[in-house]
């Protein structure tokens, strides 16, 4: 009896000496129908309740996938959009006013129905978002997260749908998880990191420019 004991308090030592939250579920399932009560838009926008929620890291192409499947289709109420909460190390719990203590991100990565995306006013690249059904998902550089003290691999999150027409903590439809983060998952992305193909149009386009200035007349 005293070596369990012993046991479980080193395993709860263990985890304490964990950063806040890098523990947490990998993943999340969301009920269905559960829009905050002060959510002030209405309950058939069913693309602003989330039904499930990950987050896939790519270290070697330092790369994040934000997935996220919704109960209706993408783009069905006018003014909707996706925010990402991800705690990198010095997260906030910014909700705490409103009793939402388990949400803490130092840093959010918006997602919009019309294919873009930004992270603190910073547009993510062209193609970044892609849009299927209910789902939407996007893809973001490392770089354009970088670490506050976790690994990226650590960094936990939490999706909040807006209706943005609305304002404040009344524009949110849903928290998923409820009250806590999630964390990333390590996984090899089948896809080419963000503006990789863009930029390699624009690079042709900038070389035919080139050697049409350089064509004698």
């Amino acid at each position: 009896m005293k070596t369990r004991i012993l046991g479980q308090l080193a395993c709860a030592a263990a985890l304490c000496a964990v950063p806040f939250a890098s523990h947490a579920l990998s993943g999340i399932t969301d009920t269905a129908g559960d829009f905050l009560p002060t959510f002030a838009g209405s309950i058939t926008s069913t693309d602003l309740d989330v039904l499930s929620a990950t987050v896939t890291y790519d270290a070697g192409k330092d790369l994040f996938e934000l997935t996220s499947t919704m109960a209706g289709a993408i783009g069905s109420t006018d003014k909707g959009f996706y925010v990402w909460g991800v705690n990198r190390g010095s997260g906030v719990a910014n909700f705490q006013a409103s009793g939402i203590t388990g949400v803490r991100f130092d840093s959010v990565v918006l997602l919009r129905p019309d294919g873009t995306g930004s992270i603190g006013g910073v547009g993510l690249a062209p193609g970044s978002v892609k849009i299927a059904g209910n789902t939407i998902t996007g893809y973001v550089s490392g770089s354009l997260l970088p670490s506050t003290g976790f690994n990226k691999l650590d960094y936990t999150w939490n999706l909040w749908p807006r209706d943005g027409a609305f304002t404040g903590f009344a524009a949110i439809s849903d928290f998923a998880p409820d009250n806590a983060n999630f964390t990333s998952t390590a996984g090899v992305l089948a896809v080419p990191e963000p503006g990789t193909t863009a930029l390699m149009l624009a690079g042709l386009g900038a070389v035919g420019l080139l050697a049409r200035r350089r064509r004698p007349a």
